[in-house]
């Protein structure tokens, strides 16, 4: 029996849930590249502060569907692997963790797991900070083999899953001839500097993604906090970059997703698209929505075992 750990970033269901998810994730030193004392300590003021602000926005968008997501993907990929295959979902930020999920399987007697990320694009902050968990697990459990199936932002299949998500949003708002917004959450400057990849990746996928399309695009990156350097330009600068050249049709694309969230729904749904339209002025603007599940990216996840 070989056993599969899908691994996402994880969601709050509740306003308890929220705080604790966020001094999870500010704890951790692949978001906050910071000493640990200090590091706990903004993570405790960040989470004590910020966390009825946050609740409220997931209230906005109707609660958070990750987890709802998870799980028909979860389901789906284990359909079809078929026998012989467990699948099952864990979280960095909220439960089941990174540990009991792999302990979900060690318990049923797997030893060989593959890990999966719900992260397209390696970067320090996401797949980085996997592996250290991954690491933490082997050291108590050695007998478990592991082994992460990779990133697979330039994969044809996750191409084309985006390309048919797209069209299908062209349809739904009958677009012309649409500019895309490839709006990825964005990262430290720091990290680029010491390394990262993530931007290379993201703009790799948004050419490829586009080409098939045969639209005119741009990369901008969102949701950043504080005053730290992040990558740019941002997604409302882009917004208005654009509105000077006199482009009208835009939609925006949460190419560093797979599942709808806080950031998408909210972020792009909530603030970027109703700033586009009644402060910039765009006639059509609209992001295109992450389905639950699609048939594409569970193609795209069981093509890695093959790559393996």
């Amino acid at each position: 029996m070989t056993g599969v750990l899908l691994i996402n970033m994880g969601s709050p269901l509740t306003k308890k849930e929220m705080r604790q998810f966020l001094f999870k994730m500010f704890t951790d030193k692949a978001i906050l590249p910071f000493p640990e004392l200090p590091r706990i300590l903004l993570a405790f003021m960040i989470s004590t502060f910020r966390h009825s602000g946050s609740w409220k926005k997931y209230q906005q968008i109707g609660g958070s569907k990750l987890k709802d997501s998870m799980k028909q993907i979860n389901n789906q990929l284990a359909a079809e692997l078929g026998e012989g295959y467990m699948v099952t979902s864990a979280y960095s930020y909220s439960n089941p963790s990174i540990r009991e999920g792999v302990e979900t399987l060690r318990n049923k007697g797997v030893t060989d797991i593959k890990v999966i990320t719900m992260y397209p694009y390696s970067a320090f902050s996401t797949t980085e900070s996997v592996k250290t968990d991954l690491s933490k697990v082997q050291l108590k459990y050695p007998e478990l083999k592991m082994t992460e199936l990779g990133t697979y932002g330039e994969n044809e299949l996750f191409i084309n899953y985006w390309v048919d998500n797209i069209q299908k949003a062209i349809d739904k708002y009958s677009y012309k001839n649409p500019t895309l917004i490839f709006s990825a959450h964005a990262i430290l400057q720091y990290n680029v500097d010491e390394g990262d990849t993530y931007v290379d990746e993201i703009k790799a996928s948004a050419r490829l993604i586009s080409e098939k399309l045969g639209v005119n695009y741009r990369v901008a990156f969102q949701s950043k906090i504080g005053k730290l350097k992040w990558v740019g330009p941002s997604t409302k600068e882009c917004l208005i970059d654009l509105k000077a050249g006199q482009i009208d049709e835009i939609m925006l694309v949460p190419v560093s997703f797979v599942n709808e969230n806080l950031e998408t729904a909210y972020d792009q749904g909530v603030e970027i698209v109703p700033f586009g339209k009644d402060e910039l002025g765009f006639k059509q603007i609209c992001r295109v929505e992450i389905p639950a599940s699609h048939p594409l990216l569970i193609a795209t996840f069981k093509q890695l075992f093959t790559n393996a």
